[in-house]
C-alpha cells in the first residue's frame, strides 16, 4: 500500500501464498482511493486467512485505512492486533506511534488552553448497579475523563427513596447532593443542584439517570448548555419507560407516547399506575405528573436542550419533532471487560449446545418464559442442548435448564464466552439490549426479539438472528437453525465482534460521538493582560 511494500512484506516474512492475489487486489483498491471496497475485501480475508503474518499485514492495512478516515481508536486496535501476531514487525509499531503522536496536544497550545468541564447530573443513581442506564452514566464519566475533559458527577442522596447508595468507588469524580425529608421537594432539589453545579462551573451538562423528573433537572441547569440523555423511553412512557402494557393476559407494545398523545398517556397512568414500582409512583408524584404545568416543563426541557442523546433511531424519531437536535449514541462498553483472550467463535466441547439467558428469569418482560417454552418444544425432538440462566438458586431445574446464579459485570463476559449462543427473548422495547452487545463482545452469535432497539443492535443475518417477539415457534426455528449450521455460527460471531469493536466500545463512542459533540477537550483561552 506504499512505496516500501516490498520491504515491509520481506520484514513480515511473506510475499506469496494462497490468498496473496486477493490481498493485492485489496491494496490496489486502497491505492486508487476506493477505501470502502478495500476495507470490505480486507474484512473478508480476515474470515478465511489463517497464516499469522498475512493476518498481521491485513490488520495493519485496516489500521492505515482507519487512520486516513480519522478513526484513531479503530486504527490503534488494528495496529495492536498486527503487533500481537508478528511481534518483531516494526511497521505497525511505527504506525501506532505516529497515531499517538498525531493526537497529542502541542505543548505551546496547552499554554493558552484549558480543559473543558462537563457536569453529569443524576437523580436516580446508585453504585454499583447492573442497570444498563446507571452503568452507562458511571462509564460516561470515566471515559470522558480519560479523553481529557474535567468531569464531575452530581447525584442525589436521599435514603428514604434508597437513592445515592454509593458503596464502591465511583468511576469518575463525584459529588453527592444530600437531602432530608424536609428538603425533598422540586424547589429544593433544583436549588441544591443549581448551587452545587454553579460552584463547578461546567461548559456542558449531561442530565441522565432520571425518568419523568428530567424537566426539573433541566430547569436547574438551564443557564448552561445541556443535553438530556434518554437511556430507555423515559419521558415518552411515564408508566414504565418501555411502553409495555399487559392486556387480556398478554403483553402488548403501546404505540403512543407522552409528547404525541399526552391525554392518552395520562389516562393510562391513572388506569395502570398501581402496577408501577414504588419509585416510579413516587417520582411521578414528586414532579406532579399529569398536570398542565408538568407538560409545559417537559416540552420546554426538550426544546431548550442543546440536544437529546438517544440510543437508537426509533427513540430519536419520536423525540425529534420536539427537540432542536437528536444524537443517536449507543451505550458504550468498556473494552477491558472483553479482552481478546475471551473472544472465540469456535464451539466449546461441552457435549451439548449451551444456550445462555443472561437476565432476570422472574421478570416477565425479559421473556424467559418464551425461551423456556421454545426449549421444551425443542427437547421433544432432540436432547443435545441445555439452557443456562443467570438465576438463583444454583443447580439443575429440569432436564435441560440449569441456574448458575446472578453474574456481576466482571464475571458475565466469561460466562458468555463459555456458551455457544446467547438468547435475548425480551417482549419489551428495550432501548439497546446490553446483553446482545456483550455477547457480540466475546464473539458469540445472538438470537434476539425483533423489537425496540434490538432491531438496530443486532444486524439480522449478519451478527445474529431475530425472531418475532413472544413467538415460541419462530424462536425455536432460529435456535435449531444455529445449532445445525456451524459455519453460520462462526460467521455471525466474527461479524459481531467486529461490530462491537467498531461501534460499541467506549474508545469508538468517544471518537465518533462525544468528541464531535463537545469539541476538543482543550479549548483556547485569551491570554491574561499584564
Amino acid at each position: 500500500m506504499d512505496d516500501e511494500s516490498k520491504e515491509i512484506q520481506e520484514q513480515a516474512g511473506w510475499g506469496s501464498g494462497k490468498h496473496h492475489a486477493d490481498y493485492q487486489d485489496c491494496c490496489q483498491l486502497a491505492v486508487s482511493g476506493r477505501w470502502d471496497k478495500a476495507k470490505e475485501g480486507f474484512l473478508r480475508l480476515l474470515d478465511i486467512v489463517e497464516e499469522p503474518r498475512m493476518l498481521a499485514r491485513i490488520h495493519n492495512d485496516l489500521g492505515v485505512l482507519a487512520s486516513l478516515e480519522g478513526a484513531a481508536a479503530t486504527a490503534r486496535r488494528a495496529f495492536d492486533k498486527a503487533v500481537a501476531l508478528v511481534p518483531n514487525w516494526q511497521v505497525p509499531r511505527e504506525n501506532r506511534r505516529r497515531i499517538d503522536s498525531a493526537i497529542a496536544p502541542a505543548p505551546r497550545a496547552a499554554l493558552n488552553s484549558r480543559p473543558q468541564r462537563v457536569a453529569i447530573v443524576s437523580l436516580l443513581f446508585n453504585w454499583p448497579s447492573t442497570g444498563g442506564g446507571t452503568v452507562h452514566t458511571a462509564e460516561t464519566g470515566k471515559f470522558l475523563t480519560q479523553a481529557g475533559y474535567v468531569v464531575r458527577h452530581f447525584y442525589a442522596e436521599y435514603p428514604e427513596w434508597g437513592l445515592g447508595n454509593v458503596t464502591d468507588p465511583p468511576l469518575a469524580a463525584s459529588e453527592a447532593v444530600r437531602f432530608t425529608s424536609a428538603e425533598w421537594s422540586v424547589p429544593d432539589i433544583q436549588a441544591r443542584f443549581r448551587a452545587a453545579i454553579q460552584n463547578f462551573g461546567p461548559d456542558w451538562v449531561i442530565v441522565t439517570d432520571s425518568w419523568n423528573s428530567k424537566p426539573i433537572l433541566a430547569e436547574a441547569v438551564n443557564q448552561y448548555r445541556y443535553f438530556l440523555r434518554i437511556a430507555a423511553q423515559e419521558c415518552l412512557c411515564p408508566l414504565n419507560n418501555v411502553r409495555l402494557l399487559f392486556e387480556e393476559g398478554n403483553f402488548k407494545s403501546c404505540r403512543k407516547h407522552q409528547f404525541a398523545t399526552p391525554a392518552d398517556c395520562c389516562l393510562c397512568v391513572q388506569t395502570n399506575g398501581r402496577y408501577s414500582g414504588g419509585l416510579h409512583r413516587g417520582e411521578r408524584e414528586l414532579v406532579q405528573y399529569g398536570t398542565t404545568g408538568y407538560d409545559r416543563s417537559l416540552r420546554s426541557a426538550f426544546g431548550n436542550a442543546e440536544g437529546i442523546l438517544v440510543v437508537n433511531p426509533l427513540i430519536g424519531a419520536m423525540v425529534g419533532p420536539y427537540a432542536k437536535r437528536v444524537h443517536v449514541i449507543p451505550s458504550g462498553f468498556d473494552s477491558t471487560r472483553f479482552p481478546d483472550a475471551l473472544v472465540s467463535v469456535e464451539r466449546h466441547n461441552h457435549g451439548r449446545f449451551r444456550f445462555l439467558f443472561a437476565g432476570l428469569v422472574n421478570e416477565p418482560m425479559k421473556g424467559f418464559d418464551v425461551l423456556h417454552a421454545a426449549c421444551q418444544n425443542l427437547w421433544k425432538k432432540r436432547q443435545d442442548f441445555e439452557l443456562i440462566a443467570t438465576a438463583d438458586p444454583v443447580g439443575q431445574v429440569d432436564p435441560f435448564t440449569r441456574h448458575i446464579g446472578w453474574q456481576s459485570q466482571a464475571t458475565l463476559p466469561a460466562v458468555m464466552h463459555d456458551a455457544d449462543i446467547v438468547v435475548v427473548p425480551t417482549v419489551a422495547e428495550e432501548a439497546l439490549g446490553r446483553t446482545a452487545v456483550e455477547a457480540m463482545g466475546v464473539g458469540r452469535p445472538v438470537i434476539a426479539s425483533r423489537i425496540g432497539g434490538l432491531q438496530f443492535t443486532v444486524a439480522d443475518g449478519a451478527t445474529g438472528l431475530l425472531f418475532r417477539p413472544g413467538d415460541i415457534g419462530d424462536l425455536e426455528r432460529q435456535m435449531e437453525a444455529l445449532m445445525d449450521d456451524e459455519e453460520l455460527r462462526r460467521r455471525l460471531g466474527q461479524a459481531g465482534r467486529r461490530r462491537f469493536e467498531e461501534e460499541f466500545t467506549w474508545e469508538s463512542i468517544m471518537e465518533r460521538h462525544y468528541l464531535p459533540l463537545l469539541g476538543s477537550p482543550l479549548i483556547s483561552v485569551a491570554p491574561k493582560k499584564r
